[in-house]
This record gives C-alpha cells, sequence and structure tokens, in this order.
C-alpha cells in the first residue's frame, strides 16, 4: 500500500499542507469525502486515515486553475462506499479496513 496521491484547487488549506509537510507533522485523524451533486448530494466514498503524515506537496499546472498535487502516508485507512439505490438514496455501505502498521486487512 502506497501513500494516497489526490489534486486539488489551490486554497486556504494549501499553507497548511505545505507547513505540515516539511515540518513531519502527524495529523490524528483525516477524512476525505466525495459527493454525488444535485439537490441532496449523497456522500457515496469516504476515506477515514488515522495516523497521518503530509508526505509530499507541489503546485502542478491546470487549465485556468492553480492545482496542487498532495501526498499522504498513513498507519490505518478505512474506506466506506455507499452503494445507491435507483431512486438515489442509500442501499448500504461496503467498507475495508486496511491496517499498514500491521499488514492487515478486514472486511
Amino acid at each position: 500500500m502506497s501513500d494516497l496521491h489526490f489534486i486539488h484547487a489551490i486554497d486556504r488549506a494549501s499553507p497548511n499542507l505545505a507547513s505540515y509537510c516539511f515540518q513531519g507533522k502527524h495529523i490524528p485523524k483525516v477524512l476525505l469525502t466525495m459527493r454525488k451533486a444535485g439537490g441532496s448530494p449523497l456522500e457515496y466514498f469516504k476515506i477515514t486515515m488515522l495516523d497521518v503524515i503530509v508526505a509530499h506537496v507541489e503546485p502542478a499546472a491546470g487549465a485556468g486553475a492553480a492545482l496542487e498535487n498532495v501526498a499522504l502516508s498513513f498507519a490505518r485507512m478505512r474506506q466506506e462506499y455507499v452503494v445507491q439505490s435507483v431512486t438515489g438514496g442509500s442501499q448500504g455501505v461496503v467498507t475495508a479496513l486496511i491496517d499498514v502498521k500491521q499488514n492487515t486487512v478486514a472486511a
């Protein structure tokens, strides 16, 4: 398992991400959420990471937007995927727990 990499628009979190990366500061818990657009957006994918270090921050060129690449190292990760029903609601959750330190995976 490698670091979690993502790209995002440079915003008010950017200076803190760079500072945490430079200092090697540990973050106890990080939550990333993906939502479907619409009137009542469904949070369909959540990643919760524990004992996190910002491993990499790098500015990136985008089509008209200022972006940055970020990599997070973590000791444990929980992924939750919400299965969407035909009507747009939740139809159950698929979960995985990954412990990098212990080299284990649980569903």
